[in-house]
Parts: C-alpha cells; sequence; structure tokens
C-alpha cells in the first residue's frame, strides 16, 4: 500500500496547509498513514504472549492468512482516524458484535497498517496526533516505544525504513476513574452529561522525512509582552558527526487569511545561529524573536507570522520546518480582561468536540473551519473547549479565522496525588504543542471539581491544587489560567460561574449577589445545595479562599432543550434574548459561555443540531445589541 504524499504548494501562503495533519508545524513533504487499517481485538490482553507484534505475525494477518490467529481471535477492516465507536467504523464493528458496550469490555486491540516505503524516504520521524488510551508501537517487529494519554501527539524517530513495512500499534483502554478522560463514561454505558467513549488512533499518523541531521523538538515559549523563544533540540543521524550546524529563523510579514496577499519571498528578519554537535550528535539552541517585530494578532485582525526553520552546512539547507506564529497579549489590568491592551468582552459558545459519524474526529479536516465559521456567524467570538483538547487543525482555523479558545484539560474522576501528576504531565504535552496558537487564550486545569473533591475536605488537597495553578502561572505567563472552573476556586485568573438556574428572577438575584461582591459561602451548605441540583447557591471561590480582584466571567449557561435543566416553557429565542438581556445589566461580569454549540447525544440543548442545522437565527441580534465589541 502506497503512502499518501503531502505537500504544500506555496510554502508561505497561509491557508493552503489544512491538508496536512498539523497545519501551523510542517515538514514538506510528509507521508499520511491514515486510512485503511487492520483490527485485531484482544479481549485477554495476551498478544504480547503470542507474539502479534512480530513483523511475521502481522504480514500473514494483513494477507489474510487464516492460521495467523487464534481460534478466539479475529480480525476486522477499521479506518485511521477515527475511534473505534464512531459511526465510520461501527458500520462494519457492529456487525461483528463490537458495539461499543463492547468496546469498553475489551482490553486491548491491535492495529495494523502495511506500507511501501517511497522512493525519497530513507529515515523519517514516525507521527501520532493522538491515541486513547495508552498506546505501545512496533515496526517491522521493532519495538519503538510507548504513550500514555488520550489526548496528546507523540513520535518515533525512524533511523531506517525497510523496502516493506508493517507498523504495528497496540492500544489499551479502560473505564477507569484514573485515567485522564474527559467526558467518556465511566461505567458501562453513557448516562447523564457522560458519553460513549473513544477508543483508539483517533488523530492522523504520519512520517515526516528526516535527514543525516534534524531538528529533534521544538518548542515555543511565549512571553508576557508577546515576543517568543523558540527552542530546538538538533541531532545528527547515527555514526554521522557533521561538526557546526547553521540554524536559520526566517520570520516573514504577518497575513490574514482571504485577503489577497501575494507569495512572500523577502523575510522581515533573519537570525542566525552556529550550533557545536557534542559527541552524541546532539545540540540545543534558542532563538529569541522580540515583540517589536511581530505584529498584534487579534478577533478583528488575526495576522499569522510565516515561520521557517532551517538547519544548513555550507549553501545546503538539510532540513527544514514551516511555521505559523501569532503575537497576542492577554492579561488582568485592574480586575479587567484585556487582550492586546484592550477591554475584551467574551462571547463565547461551550464546544464539546464531537462530529457526528466520527465521533471525537470530523471525516473531512474541513469540517473544523466551517465549525468556526457557523459560531463567529452566530455572533460568537470564541468557544470553550469542552474537556477535550482538541485537534490542532481547529485550532489552525480558530488562528487563520480570529476565534478565541479556552483550552481545557480532560478530567480524571478518581481524587490522587498521582492522578494530578497524569493531568500535568498531559497539559505539559499539550502546551508544547499548542504554544504557536495566539487563539489559545485560557488554560481550563479543573471542570466543577471533578476529580478533585478532596479539597473540600483536606487542605492538603487544596494546596496540590494551588501548587499546580503556580506551576503552570510560572512556565505559561502568556495564558490566563483558571483552576477549577465553574464555581470552588481556590486560586484563579479569572472567577468563572456556572448555573442551570430555573427562573430569570433567581438569575438575577445571583448576578447581584456576585456584583456586590459575594464570592464564597459555607462549604458544606454550598456542596450540599450543589447535589441538590440547586447551582444558583454556588459562588465562585471555596470558605476561606475568597478574593474580588479576579474578573467575572459566567462560563456555563442555559442549557435549554436538556432535561435536567430547568426553565420557564418560553422558546428559545425568548429564553436566549432574556438571559443576555440579565448579563449585559450587570457590568461586573466580564464575559459568557453559553452551553452549547451544538447537540451531542443526550445532551440536545445546542444552538445548533448535530448536523448544524441552527435551532436560533437571533442569536447574532441579541449578543450585538446587548453586549459590548
Amino acid at each position: 500500500m502506497d503512502l499518501a504524499r503531502l505537500k504544500l504548494v506555496n510554502t508561505h501562503k497561509i491557508g493552503e496547509r489544512g491538508h496536512f495533519p498539523r497545519p501551523d508545524l510542517v515538514r514538506n513533504p510528509s507521508y499520511s498513514l491514515d486510512g485503511e487499517w487492520l483490527l485485531c481485538p484482544d479481549r485477554k490482553a495476551m498478544g504480547r504472549f503470542r507474539g502479534w507484534q512480530n513483523r511475521d505475525f502481522g504480514l500473514r494477518t494483513l494477507r489474510g492468512a487464516s492460521n495467523a490467529l487464534a481460534e478466539d481471535a479475529s480480525i476486522h477492516r477499521v479506518r485511521v482516524p477515527f475511534p473505534l465507536e464512531s459511526a465510520v467504523n461501527q458500520r462494519e464493528l457492529a456487525q461483528c458484535g463490537l458495539g461499543p458496550a463492547a468496546i469498553a469490555s475489551h482490553r486491548a486491540f491491535w492495529y495494523y497498517r502495511y506500507f511501501k516505503r517511497p522512493a525519497d524516504l530513507a529515515a523519517g520521524v514516525l507521527k501520532f496526533g493522538a491515541v486513547d488510551y495508552r498506546a505501545s508501537v512496533w515496526l517491522n517487529g521493532v519495538f519503538l516505544g510507548e504513550h500514555e494519554g488520550g489526548y496528546t501527539p507523540f513520535e518515533f524517530v525512524v533511523e531506517k525504513f525497510e523496502e516493506e513495512n508493517v507498523l504495528t500499534v497496540l492500544v489499551e483502554d479502560s473505564r477507569s476513574m484514573s485515567q485522564v478522560r474527559g467526558k467518556q463514561t465511566f461505567l458501562k454505558k453513557p448516562f447523564m452529561i457522560w458519553y460513549p467513549g473513544c477508543t483508539g488512533i483517533w488523530q492522523p499518523v504520519w512520517i515526516e522525512p528526516l535527514g543525516r541531521v534534524y531538528c529533534d523538538g521544538l518548542r515555543c515559549l511565549r512571553d508576557e509582552r508577546g515576543g517568543a523563544v523558540f527552542s530546538l533540540d538538533i541531532r545528527s543521524a547515527r555514526g554521522v558527526h557533521p561538526g557546526n550546524v547553521e540554524v536559520s529563523l526566517r520570520l516573514y510579514a504577518s497575513q490574514v487569511h482571504e485577503q489577497g496577499r501575494g507569495i512572500l519571498k523577502t523575510p522581515l528578519r533573519e537570525f542566525r545561529e552556529f550550533v557545536a554537535l557534542d559527541a552524541m550528535g546532539r545540540g540545543h539552541v534558542d532563538i529569541s524573536v522580540p515583540e517589536k517585530l511581530l505584529s498584534k494578532w487579534s478577533v478583528d485582525w488575526p495576522g499569522m507570522h510565516p515561520v521557517e526553520i532551517g538547519l544548513g552546512q555550507g549553501k545546503k539547507e538539510i532540513d527544514t520546518l514551516y511555521l505559523l506564529y501569532g503575537r497576542r497579549q492577554i492579561g488582568v489590568e485592574s480586575g479587567i480582561i484585556k487582550l492586546n491592551g484592550k477591554k475584551l468582552y467574551q462571547k463565547l459558545l461551550l464546544n464539546q468536540g464531537y462530529y457526528g459519524d466520527g465521533h471525537y474526529s470530523p471525516e473531512s479536516p474541513e469540517r473544523f473551519r466551517a465549525d468556526i465559521e457557523l459560531m463567529k456567524k452566530a455572533g460568537f467570538n470564541g468557544c470553550r473547549m469542552h474537556q477535550k483538547i482538541e485537534h490542532p487543525a481547529f485550532l489552525y482555523w480558530a488562528d487563520l479565522l480570529g476565534f478565541l479558545t479556552w483550552e481545557e484539560m480532560p478530567s480524571y474522576y478518581r481524587p490522587s496525588a498521582g492522578n494530578m501528576k497524569r493531568l500535568e504531565r498531559e497539559l505539559s504535552e499539550a502546551m508544547r504543542r499548542d504554544a504557536l496558537h495566539p487563539s489559545v487564550i485560557t488554560l481550563v486545569l479543573y471542570n466543577e471539581s471533578w476529580g478533585i473533591y478532596n479539597a473540600f475536605v483536606s487542605k492538603k488537597a487544596r494546596d496540590g491544587v494551588i501548587g499546580l495553578f503556580d506551576r503552570c502561572r510560572r512556565a505559561y505567563p502568556a495564558y490566563l489560567i483558571i483552576d477549577n472552573s465553574g464555581f470552588h476556586h481556590l486560586k484563579t485568573d479569572i472567577a468563572d460561574i456556572h448555573h442551570y438556574i430555573p427562573t430569570i428572577e433567581e438569575t438575577e438575584e445571583f448576578y447581584s449577589l456576585l456584583s456586590k461582591g459575594v464570592r464564597e459561602a459555607p462549604l458544606w451548605y454550598n456542596f450540599i445545595r450543589m447535589i441538590l441540583g440547586r447551582e444558583n447557591a454556588q459562588t465562585p471561590f471555596l470558605r476561606g479562599y475568597g478574593e474580588t480582584a479576579s474578573p467575572l466571567v459566567v462560563s456555563e449557561f442555559g442549557g435549554y432543550g436538556f432535561g435536567m435543566y430547568k426553565h420557564e416553557g418560553m422558546p428559545l429565542d425568548d429564553f436566549l434574548k432574556k438571559h443576555i438581556e440579565a448579563i449585559s445589566r450587570f457590568p461586573a461580569i466580564q464575559g459568557l459561555c453559553y452551553t452549547q454549540f451544538a447537540d451531542t447525544f443526550q445532551e440536545q440543548n445546542g444552538l445548533f443540531t448535530e448536523d448544524r442545522q441552527p435551532k436560533s437565527r437571533k442569536v447574532r441580534d441579541y449578543l450585538a445589541k446587548l453586549l459590548p465589541r
């Protein structure tokens, strides 16, 4: 099976990267491994002992040899990058008894993909966008490594591809409440606001060719003023000692998508550094780009700078990365949220990131762009990605179209220090990937105390959350950080609040209390009222931790159409208008997030249906007339 070759037509044309697995960071060309793979369920998790990782076994399986498997095993065709629970894959799997409930009962699944080596691919880096939950990878029977975490990328350097290759991936998943799992059910079936699971390879798999010297890792570090440091690890292939390597960073003028700017040939500025590799063939360099060279990205002017990073020797460039970078400043000044020094009023939609037939991934990456355009057309300037670290292609279009994003960590549900470390590790991996995106302005660590319920009774647990916030504040100074979205804050940049209050009158009473500076309530009274569904009793902070310096944002409200949330029986448009009017009467509230963008499984409370048909055509008028820009 031949690999699909991905190539940029114009390397500086920012809108022509959408077909790449990660459009904001590209090696040109790259090779896609998406498409049809073979799947072997391993319910007893005995595949390793039976040698299912071996090359010969993989070849026999891929060629349909009847004696390849044990009697209790079976082979199925699936599509990557879509979870096993997606309708795309359920069309075959469900007929074989592998519906979502059966998938959840299995401990492991083996994926197989055969491919021939393209003529211009000798060595390369094998990349996975995301695999849920634990992945172990072999190429031609050689173990490459493993990764834990269902939402973040990982990769392996391959120094030599064979003429014919067998790629094997063992995926292990569970319903464990210790996994960082988000809205995936931890029971045997979906319930309340938790949905079917997401098992397997759900983001792209691809290969980027490497030469004898290459960039082994790139990290972008934003500072509070809007400048950036591009931090590169450099490595040579085994047995190659090239001496000094010249690193160049070429920064081009910013472009706004679809504004007709021609191809840029001359950089604004070029930075050069020489790096001497050590005896192990490794080196490192940091290149600082001052903010004065960068134009400001905003919702109204989403300008992105093309950036090229190249490694060279003499006159020959031996590795090149094509990036996009946008400068922006986000912060709180005297209690006011500001973007690039100007007051920012956030009009957000809660976006859960489910896509019909594709489940966690849309069938076409164009869906990311279309969804953002739908939300903008409805009058919103951003979204809160809820309990999911979204695909980088979504963030790429958010950058290009001028759309703000809250990046929220998926939750685990069993409180423990070890699970907090898992979450922090996955956040670090997410930020290594997403630091190029100016559209990401807010990082949310926890949602509604999920996974940290012990903070109600344990000072050690509360100190643990505060410690995590402080580490994130130091590591990510260019972001607003929320410790625990919705209520029960301990230390936060934004005192955001969630509510689903039955009447407008009660809602306004609640807003009045918040505007007067009420920030905390008695702990157990507060908690019991939440359990009983009276979230209007919730105030932002736990008792003893309240402050009034952090700005207020109503980051969940609405829920019209979902049976758990009561409303007054009025039509949707009346419901929207009255609630937005209520928020507009309280200047202390600096933003809103309506629940939600689109219907998602049993939560039929979207402004759009699952197939993105609008339920209201007036919300844009309400947002424009009643709220500030």
